[in-house]
């Protein structure tokens, strides 16, 4: 089963971070390509921009990284899965799950997304360096990584 990395770990493989470097180890041990959501397009070309603006990109534009992240989706290496009704659907459930949670959990709508997406796509685990997002997704009984 593919793992679903959220938008917090993307950015770590085209920007480089302090723990850039563990998550592209992660990454050159996976068998299968990695999954996130569709979403995680329009994130990640959100973030790459910041990233450009703070001069953090290592002298690429934001346009430059996006290209490299198509790149990768088209050589395989990143599955990017549909946002449906059935995920919004999943959502919802998602939500609902979290702010009755004993203590709630305040979880964000992008984040409640990549939640349902993955469980959807019954991936094996998500991996996110986004604390909510990780209480969340333990506290729905989905392993991390």
């Amino acid at each position: 089963m593919p793992e679903y990395w959220d938008t917090s770990c993307l950015v770590k493989l085209y920007c480089l971070e302090e723990d850039s470097d563990a998550y592209a180890e992660r990454l050159s041990s996976l068998e299968e390509p990695l999954v996130t959501s569709t979403l995680t397009r329009t994130e990640l070309l959100f973030a790459f921009e910041q990233k450009a603006l703070r001069q953090e990109t290592n002298g690429q534009s934001a346009e430059q990284l996006y290209h490299t992240l198509e790149s990768d989706h088209q050589a395989g290496r990143l599955r990017f899965l549909p946002l449906g009704e059935d995920v919004l659907s999943e959502a919802r459930a998602i939500a609902s799950d979290c702010y009755a949670a004993k203590p709630s959990i305040p979880l964000r709508t992008l984040d409640g997304l990549h939640l349902a997406t993955a469980r959807l796509a019954a991936c094996s685990r998500v991996v996110s360096a986004d604390e909510r997002m990780n209480a969340a997704a333990k506290a729905l009984g989905i392993a991390l990584g």
